[in-house]
């Protein structure tokens, strides 16, 4: 190889490596998206389940807090015999400030 040639190759890898960064961040970004939209659905049926068992729904609203992400919104609605259950969770980038988004999930039983 030349030595122009090297230095072409060297500058071409200097433009190419931050969106190559970008995407890798991205990717784990989307990963960690998932599991907190995982998080966010087990602690919105856990909610769901032991309202329409019977349970308070501040025993409810505990357990979903302890299931979601730490900061997430917990809502409790009972219409007759209807059970639903929000949960509202931030999903923030790391190492970007307040970059991000919030992950909602719902789930809806009956009360028995």
């Amino acid at each position: 190889m030349v030595r122009s040639e090297k230095a072409m190759v060297t500058a071409e890898t200097a433009v190419v490596a931050p969106f190559v960064a970008m995407a890798l961040v991205g990717a784990i970004w989307l990963g960690s998206l998932g599991t907190t939209h995982a998080r966010a659905t087990d602690a919105a049926r856990e909610a769901v389940r032991l309202v329409a068992r019977g349970e308070s729904m501040d025993v409810a609203e505990a357990a979903a807090r302890e299931v979601a992400v730490p900061d997430s919104r917990v809502e409790i609605d009972v219409e007759g015999e209807r059970v639903r259950v929000e949960v509202h969770t931030p999903a923030r980038l790391p190492l970007f400030g307040g970059i991000g988004t919030t992950v909602t999930a719902v789930a809806v039983g009956r009360a028995e």
